[in-house]
């Protein structure tokens, strides 16, 4: 074996050796993803894997909506009221029958409230945490505001029936390890009322659980609808509106359709428009500028300053809703929208999709106590239809037998008719029916394939902003139950990376839209249920866990060091510095055992030969005190038999060879 070869192999070992990592009796095969490179490395077998990827995200899909049909039948047993799931910002600390510790996708500083700090001195991220066996839930809003006897009846149903995925799927997809990656990185369900599942579960840092989540404004879920799009709103703003929401609280009707439109603005898609309106009883006035323009979703500050003055304007508006107002005309409010230039719209590309969101109470001055006048062939219905403009119309629920049969008008129109609870939690939940209908058009236009999202910086930290998502629409017939995903690393080696960049599909599509059907539901039949499924709105208890030990519950990386009053295992910075350098002269020791061999021997077999005439020198000096003693001192030297003299030059100079 040649001296390079055999160098080569020591440290093939010796890098092996290291890479096996033990932790709280959790093995972690570091090399797996080695091994998989080893032996896939084509792009025919990159391809195959990720065609597996996407049969995995389909699958998921097909589960959410078997536990979607099932969901009543859960809650009407009883199953919903004895299981809880749990809220990473208010879990109990997990212990060895409910937590593992692995191998972060990549170091994430986002993970602790102290960065990990190495024996060389080097600050990262800890690079193992500890994940739960079970899938954790997020809800819209911060986890700090969350009041569990908010949580609406549907999405008590949505946390009862998708805690079935832990048994069913969650598990089989994290576990894959047939690929490039040591796991894959996150598998997850956003539903359209806001719930969001996550596998495997991870405790929320409590100084990041004062951030909102909404997996609907992410863009692994808005790339679901993306479809390029020119938004007109109208609000409601006769005295109706000035009624509040519920008995209990001080919302007005006006106010919690302000609050809507406010969330909408977050789910848009780079370069829609939108324009606001309030209409009166004759007059349609603009909340802020005719149109505005979304900028890139993901530059948080600029959307922030975007629709700051739309917001603010909404909220002036707010204050004019008064019980005294006329009742508002929508008639008079589209024939004034329709007298502007386009309609109100922009019309030099007609592939783009245009919408009009009315909000209204539902007690509009021209059609009280007449007949309906906006037929089908009315000029506004005609001018809508001759536009391909598409409205959907929102009321408020209302016991009120006087109230306008808006879905009549909305058959007139082509329009989308929808009823909004009073008790409504959840604000985009009201406009479930536009995200259904846009999700179609999208899902339909790239063939009902899964979408592959551009790398995107993840929420949780983890991943180092390389993830890539493969997302797919849960539906019930047309009617989106959610989106399903799976997140991958996208800093991989070729030709792993290049077959992600040729899959990766998530431009904005522009298509109209077909006619709206105005006695098609597009939202999720929950069907209403008696009394609460679980006390707690199905989430575990509130474990009221110390801030300042999440350290020690998240990071089970063994090389991290933390303050003692935040920390986990504590290595010596001493005992480290040992094991490194005794683990570098142990290398050494093993190199020069391979690539000095012949040396090394022949010294051995030197040593042996020196210890032998030692040896041989200490009997003869034995031999000749006794014959001096028997020649009584004469001085006379003996002579051997061989003709050498013993003396003690003679000695030391045959000794040396």
């Amino acid at each position: 074996m040649s001296p390079s070869r055999a160098l080569a192999l020591t440290l093939l070992f010796w890098l092996l050796l290291l890479q096996w990592n033990h932790v709280d009796g959790q093995a972690y095969d570091a090399v797996t993803s080695w091994r998989s490179l080893l032996q896939v490395n084509s792009s025919a077998d990159a391809e195959a894997f990720f065609d597996g990827v996407e049969s995995s995200v389909k699958s998921l899909t097909e589960f959410v909506l078997l536990n979607y049909k099932n969901g009543q039948g859960l809650w009407e047993n009883g199953t919903c009221s004895t299981s809880c799931t749990i809220f990473p910002c208010r879990t109990e600390a997990l212990d060895e029958k409910n937590g593992q510790c692995l191998q972060l996708p990549a170091n994430s500083t986002a993970l602790s409230d102290q960065s990990c700090t190495l024996s060389n001195g080097k600050v990262t991220g800890c690079s193992k945490a500890r994940f739960s066996t079970e899938s954790y839930v997020r809800l819209p809003g911060k986890p700090t505001d969350l009041d569990p006897g908010q949580i609406s009846p549907d999405q008590q149903l949505t946390i009862c029936s998708t805690k079935y995925l832990d048994q069913q799927i969650f598990p089989t997809i994290y576990e894959n390890t047939t690929g490039p990656f040591d796991r894959l990185a996150w598998s997850m369900f956003g539903a359209s009322n806001g719930v969001f599942r996550i596998y495997p579960g991870l405790e929320r840092n409590p100084t990041l659980c004062q951030q909102s989540y909404d997996p609907r404004k992410r863009p692994w879920y808005r790339a679901i609808t993306g479809v390029s799009k020119q938004v007109v709103i109208l609000l409601d703003g006769g005295g109706l509106m000035a009624n509040g929401i519920s008995t209990t609280g001080p919302e007005t009707l006006f106010e919690a359709s302000t609050t809507i439109v406010s969330e909408f603005l977050d789910t848009l898609n780079e370069d829609d428009t939108v324009s606001v309106y309030k209409f009166g009883g004759t007059d349609l006035v603009l909340a802020d500028q005719s149109k505005i323009r979304m900028p890139e979703p993901s530059d948080d500050k600029a959307v922030t300053n975007t629709f700051a003055p739309l917001r603010a304007a909404m909220e002036n508006m707010s204050d004019s809703i008064t019980f005294d107002a006329p009742e508002a005309n929508l008639t008079a409010a589209l024939e004034n929208l329709l007298s502007l230039d386009g309609g109100g719209f922009d019309t030099s590309n007609a592939q783009i999709l245009k919408v009009i969101l009315i909000f209204t109470g539902g007690k509009l001055a021209e059609f009280e106590g007449t007949s309906i006048s906006v037929s089908s062939n009315s000029p506004i219905a005609r001018a809508l239809t001759s536009l391909s403009v598409r409205p959907f119309i929102y009321q408020w629920k209302s016991s009120d037998s006087t109230d306008t049969d808006l879905q009549s008008v909305a058959c007139s129109l082509n329009a989308s008719y929808d009823v909004i609870p009073r008790s409504l939690g959840d604000p985009l939940s009201a406009l479930q029916s536009f995200y259904s209908y846009v999700a179609k058009i999208r899902h339909l236009s790239n063939q009902e394939k899964p979408l592959w999202i551009h790398s995107y910086g993840p929420f949780t930290g983890v991943g180092d902003g390389h993830l890539v998502a493969i997302s797919y629409p849960v539906f019930d017939g047309d009617v989106l139950l959610g989106v399903a995903g799976i997140d991958v690393l996208q800093n991989l080696p070729e030709p792993w990376k290049s077959v992600i960049n040729d899959r990766t599909d998530d431009e904005i599509v522009q298509i109209p839209g077909p006619p709206l059907n105005c006695t098609a539901s597009l939202r999720p039949a929950y069907v209403p249920v008696s009394g609460l499924g679980n006390s707690n709105g199905g989430l575990c208890p509130d474990g009221a866990l110390d801030p300042k030990g999440y350290d020690k519950r998240t990071c089970c990386d063994p090389q991290c060091i933390f303050s003692s009053s935040n920390s986990g295992t504590k290595f010596p910075a001493g005992a480290i510095a040992g094991i490194a350098a005794g683990s570098c002269l142990l290398l050494v020791f093993l190199f020069c055992l391979v690539y000095f061999r012949k040396v090394i021997l022949e010294f051995f077999r030197s040593c042996k030969q020196f210890g032998q005439r030692v040896f041989l020198l200490f009997m003869q000096c034995i031999k000749r005190k006794k014959t001096r003693t028997t020649a009584n001192g004469s001085g006379v030297q003996k002579q051997n038999t061989n003709g050498t003299s013993e003396g003690n030059g003679d000695v030391f100079s045959n000794f040396f060879f």
